[in-house]
């Protein structure tokens, strides 16, 4: 095998793992579920329930699209919620489409580029949202993980998951309020090409706006909640919204792990052995992630209307 062949494997095999993950996953839950009693339930439905859900995660998309705007401000780029809309929407398409959010993240970047951003302002506004999105959903989690130990006396069915999540959320913290305070200390032992990133932590980090676009990360995951908590009502199952503020953000952390597509498999684990502490069972709790799944893939795939729509020639207006 050849040095030059191995990117080209690497870049085949790891969206087929995981295929092959998300396959074997579902095959092995579906194994588990009563298909006619899941069936029965999404049939219980209303249209309302539906589109109530569809318009949260909707929003969830425009809230961070903006978020994605004001991140690039603080960081010295300049985007409007329009443009970025539009882009935002691109991303979810390709990441429903397609088995690695990568491309998503690459339609972002260059999309921004055409609208007269460099290649490596885009980068950054990119890598700050993701890494802002990652730890808000951690934040969550583990408010999620203390509610269910201190109000409901339980703990997630999955062993250390709220000291390594409270561990996780600790030392980015730490890090981060280190990092603010001694930023040269660190930078010496990056190379030249990661200086921009440090920078642009830094001023994101020190940004007087930093803690409201927190508050609105928080919000955005929340929105996510809020959809499955309605999803709970619509099917009718036992579980109310302190319930779901504990048994959800855990799941939406664990769904995050990339070895799956689009969370496929994971989630639905992941909310089986949540929602069995609460006494629901394997067939309403597939049943109510598959929901929430399909639901997610037609607010994704909708995205596919602005890659349809894009400009292919002529001059873009900037942003």
């Amino acid at each position: 095998m050849t040095t030059a062949s191995s990117p080209a494997l690497l870049r085949i095999g790891i969206p087929v793992l995981k295929v092959a993950v998300a396959l074997g996953l579902v095959i092995w839950i579906a194994r588990k579920v009563d298909f006619s009693e899941g069936w029965a339930a999404i049939q219980t439905l209303s249209a309302t329930t539906i589109s109530v859900s569809i318009l949260l995660l909707l929003l969830q998309a425009l809230l961070s699209a903006w978020r994605w705007c004001l991140l690039s401000d603080m960081i010295g780029q300049r985007l409007k919620i329009s443009g970025a809309m539009n882009l935002f929407m691109q991303s979810l398409f390709y990441n429903q489409a397609l088995p690695s959010p990568i491309p998503g993240d690459a339609a972002r970047i260059f999309g921004a580029v055409k609208y007269g951003l460099t290649i490596g302002e885009a980068t950054l506004g990119v890598v700050m949202d993701r890494i802002l999105t990652l730890f808000g959903l951690a934040v969550v989690a583990l408010i999620g993980l203390i509610i269910l130990r201190t109000v409901y006396g339980h703990d997630f069915p999955i062993p250390y998951l709220t000291e390594l999540t409270a561990l996780g959320v600790a030392g980015s913290i730490a890090s981060a309020l280190v990092f603010s305070w001694r930023r040269h200390l660190f930078v010496r032992f990056f190379p030249a090409k990661l200086h921009a990133l440090t920078d642009a932590l830094r001023a994101l980090i020190t940004h007087q706006r930093m803690v409201g676009v927190f508050l609105l990360t928080l919000a955005i995951h929340g929105l996510s909640v809020v959809s499955l908590e309605i999803l709970v009502l619509g099917l009718g199952l036992p579980l109310d919204w302190g319930q779901a503020a504990a048994a959800f953000p855990p799941v939406l952390l664990i769904a995050m792990v990339p070895i799956s597509v689009g969370g496929w498999g994971i989630r639905e684990g992941g909310m089986i052995i949540s929602l069995a502490v609460f006494g629901i069972g394997t067939t309403d709790a597939a049943t109510l992630s598959v929901v929430f799944g399909l639901l997610q893939l037609v607010v994704g795939l909708a995205g596919g209307v602005f890659v349809l729509s894009r400009p292919h020639s002529g001059k873009i207006k900037a942003l």
